[in-house]
């Protein structure tokens, strides 16, 4: 009986018949790098902790500004010491200085008194459409005319110097004429070691000058002065 032919199956040669394909399972995912599993979940992760990192920045740049806004605000209100910061009024005892910004060499703004453009403290304030009509204090070296509460220049404020310099006090030629002063022939006021005769009293309507008066000065009725006749001393 003859024999059946012997086959030899060499390495590497190819299989004949059915040949069993692999099932591919989530352990070979995971190797394989494929998109399920842990991989998938780690990408995930990559992304969200970006977010995080990024929106934390954000928070911490919004939060430095609004400090930044909130301090500068208070210290603009407040001052570097914590109280609040003078704010210039016109007010006796307070003080004044010139106005640029008026284009009138008379014209003055409330200042606060460390200002170093204040020029004058506030004597007095009264009502009054010119400087002449005001009755100031002793001592005032300028008086000049301010916006009243009803509109218009109807205020006149009576001020002192910040300087050592002060022709308003008596018999020094400036300021607003007073009892003491000395005047020329027509009335103006003149520094009394220049010349010119002291003043004993500045009078309105009829009444008469007091004791010492040896001369009198009538200078008519003007509604912008305070005065109608100066009596004059010899």
């Amino acid at each position: 009986m003859p024999s059946a032919p012997f086959v030899s199956r060499q390495a590497g040669a190819p299989q004949s018949g059915p040949v069993a394909t692999a099932q591919t399972g989530p352990d070979d995912l995971e190797h394989t790098g494929g998109r399920s599993g842990r991989g998938a979940r780690a990408g995930r992760g990559g992304r969200g902790g970006r977010n995080t990192a990024r929106d934390w920045i954000w928070s911490v740049v919004a939060f430095v500004v609004a400090a930044v806004v909130i301090g500068a605000v208070g210290f603009h209100f407040f001052g570097p010491d914590g109280t609040p910061e003078p704010t210039a009024a016109w007010a006796v005892d307070s003080c004044a200085g010139p106005d640029p910004t008026s284009g009138d060499d008379d014209a003055y703004r409330p200042l606060a008194c460390d200002d170093s453009q204040a020029t004058v403290t506030i004597l007095d304030i009264q009502d009054a459409v010119s400087t002449a009509q005001a009755h100031c204090p002793g001592g005032t070296d300028v008086v000049f005319q301010k916006d009243g509460q009803a509109g218009g220049e109807t205020q006149s404020v009576c001020a002192r110097n910040l300087s050592d310099d002060h022709p308003g006090d008596t018999g020094r030629g400036g300021g607003q004429l007073v009892v003491g002063d000395c005047v020329d022939g027509d009335g103006a006021e003149v520094p009394c070691g220049d010349g010119g005769r002291k003043v004993t009293g500045l009078l309105m309507g009829g009444a008469e000058c007091p004791d010492g008066t040896t001369d009198e000065l009538a200078l008519g009725f003007d509604p912008y002065r305070s005065y109608e006749t100066i009596c004059l001393a010899a």
